[in-house]
């Protein structure tokens, strides 16, 4: 469907690669110099600092001890992972931005 001809499991991508995130797993496509970097690291620092907010919420919540006492465990270790997971996003956002500088 997506016309591809190899999937390939690589340690680091190589230059001109566009990379994407499915839940916390990247991805990678290289597109050769079809990749405006300006406008993708513009559009990986505008998530970023749209998970830092998230994380600060979620942050909030959890330094909360009423909250963290009072809700279920599941739910305070679904918070715990909502974190994680940003955190994981970042990294790799940055690390795109890094790539295309």
């Amino acid at each position: 469907m997506a016309g591809l001809s190899e999937i390939a499991v690589v340690e680091k991508k190589s230059e001109g690669t566009q990379s994407f995130l499915i839940g916390t797993e990247e991805y990678a496509v290289p597109l050769g110099n079809l990749i405006d970097a300006a406008a993708e690291i513009e559009k990986a620092e505008t998530e970023i600092k749209r998970l830092q907010g998230f994380m600060m919420g979620i942050q909030k919540k959890l330094q909360n001890e009423r909250f963290v006492q009072n809700a279920p465990a599941q739910v305070v270790e679904l918070e715990r992972k909502k974190l994680s997971d940003a955190e994981s996003k970042i990294a790799a956002l940055q690390e795109t931005i890094n790539s295309l500088k």
